[in-house]
């Protein structure tokens, strides 16, 4: 890759630059695709035009070819609190981290290299980092002034305002226009495709919901709720296959979904207290999902993600990712106070704070002193979750989903997971997305696609490709291609 830097080289000031732009170049199999990528901040004011915050978005704008129309996608990641470098620079822009087929997180010295399957080959991108975090921060005059953004309907507001600000100063209101989102990013991005048409004029002409987010009670249920521990049990299953050495086949990953909607679902109504020693019901659970049954009977059949990962290679001292289920970590002697972190969220956070500090100077020619928060606890600690209980019994996101479809059936979705996530398990997000109340022909159009991997599954190259595949064959109405 070779770049050139428009703006001065100049000494790091204290506050971020406005607008820095560079100009690139990478090559996509046979041909160079050659971009500017924009570093700026966004400003947004409140109703008395008195700024509230600066947000910062990383653009790619490659120039059309012939008659093409180039899409613009704006991309967020989770959290809520979670910087959109993990999308940038680990699967969607030109240049991304350097990570093993495994889908573990590489060990310092981090390494950038070119990305053959950037989605800029279909697209211009747009990364961005909500208030507080990355280089984006509140203007108000309160003790935080970040805060007043930590709540559903203000994130969704203010990631609205970006955008129409970023089509207006960019010249870009005619561009077919697309949401990406990571995680609790899946969670705004589909509020957002309700809310954009009516508060900014902006019809979203499709989504694509990475690991999404789209029920929040499934991540912390509580004991009514039968269906949150079945969703993991696929992906348990799945993960005792692979590191058995013998990864599951179709047939059986087709058995532990059935078992998990159905008879997991009465077994479990069914227990009273503690299920006896040698309880059929938990002797079954247990082999599928590869725990001793005195585990699974201590835990009462409902086994979470937290207890899979310490209990599975125990015997072996390790103790799994709930992120990636694959990867491992040595494990402390009392597995009880192992307080080392997850072995992919943890352990990424240095790295991609790492990569995009180097990045930011070095290819963006983007110079401050301020820290780019990528996951900022703070945020998800204070999130106010109140106005997210919107939408009936469908919630917020599956609702805007749902509303979306039916008043804009042409919008196009993909929906993807890794196998191997035990945060947003990818038998969750099938269900739920079965829930929406849509006609047969707008459901169709809608792809749920399960890859190698974690919920980061972007991490291995061999999914990455697959998703930049499947995302192109999305996106291909708007670039002249043909959809499948």
């Amino acid at each position: 890759m070779v770049f050139s830097a428009v703006a001065d080289d100049k000494p790091a000031p204290t506050e971020p630059p406005q607008s820095v732009e560079t100009r690139h170049s990478v090559t996509l199999g046979n041909h160079s695709l050659d971009y500017r990528a924009i570093a700026e901040t966004i400003g947004i004011t409140d109703q008395k035009g008195e700024p509230t915050a600066s947000i910062f978005t990383v653009s790619y704008l490659a120039e059309p070819a012939a008659g093409e129309r180039r899409p613009v996608a704006f991309v967020f990641n989770g959290g809520p609190g979670a910087a959109s470098v993990f999308l940038h620079l680990g699967a969607l822009g030109p240049r991304i981290l350097d990570t093993p087929a495994t889908g573990a997180v590489p060990p310092p010295p981090v390494a950038l290299v070119d990305n053959p399957s950037t989605w800029l080959a279909f697209t211009d991108l747009v990364f961005v980092d909500p208030v507080g975090t990355g280089f984006s921060r509140g203007k108000g005059k309160e003790d935080n002034p970040d805060k007043p953004f930590w709540n559903v309907q203000s994130d969704v507001n203010s990631l609205g305002a970006v955008v129409r600000r970023w089509l207006t100063r960019h010249q870009r209101w005619t561009s077919p226009v697309y949401l990406v989102g990571e995680s609790y990013g899946g969670y705004r991005a589909a509020a957002m495709a309700r809310s954009l048409p009516r508060d900014v004029g902006v019809t979203v002409s499709g989504l694509v919901l990475v690991s999404p987010a789209l029920d929040m009670e499934i991540l912390h249920p509580d004991i009514s709720n039968t269906l949150a521990p079945a969703f993991r049990l696929p992906s348990f299953a799945a993960t005792a296959a692979a590191l058995g050495g013998h990864p599951a086949t179709g047939e059986a990953i087709g058995d532990a979904e059935r078992f998990a909607l159905t008879d997991y679902q009465t077994g479990l109504a069914a227990l009273k207290g503690v299920p006896a020693p040698g309880d059929p019901f938990i002797a079954r659970l247990a082999q599928l999902i590869g725990l001793p049954e005195e585990v699974v009977r201590r835990a009462r059949g409902r086994v979470s993600g937290h207890l899979f990962a310490r209990e599975l290679r125990r015997g072996q001292s390790e103790v799994l990712s709930q992120y990636d289920a694959t990867v491992t970590r040595p494990g402390a002697a009392d597995p009880e106070n192992d307080n080392a972190g997850d072995p992919v969220l943890d352990a990424s956070v240095g790295s991609y704070t790492a990569a995009f500090a180097t990045y930011a100077a070095d290819a963006l020619g983007y110079h401050t002193e301020q820290p780019y928060r990528v996951l900022p606890h703070e945020v998800s600690r204070q999130w106010n979750w109140d106005s997210g209980h919107e939408g009936g019994a469908l919630g917020l996101p599956l609702s805007a989903l749902e509303n979306t479809l039916l008043a804009h059936p042409e919008t196009r979705l993909l929906v993807v997971n890794g196998r191997y996530d035990l945060v947003t398990p990818y038998l969750s997000s099938r269900w739920l997305i079965d829930q929406m109340s849509v006609p047969a022909a707008v459901r169709a159009g809608i792809r749920v696609r399960v890859y190698e991997g974690g919920h980061m599954m972007y991490m291995r190259s061999a999914s990455r490709a697959a998703l930049a595949t499947d995302a192109a064959e999305l996106f291909a109405p708007e670039t002249g291609g043909s959809r499948k």
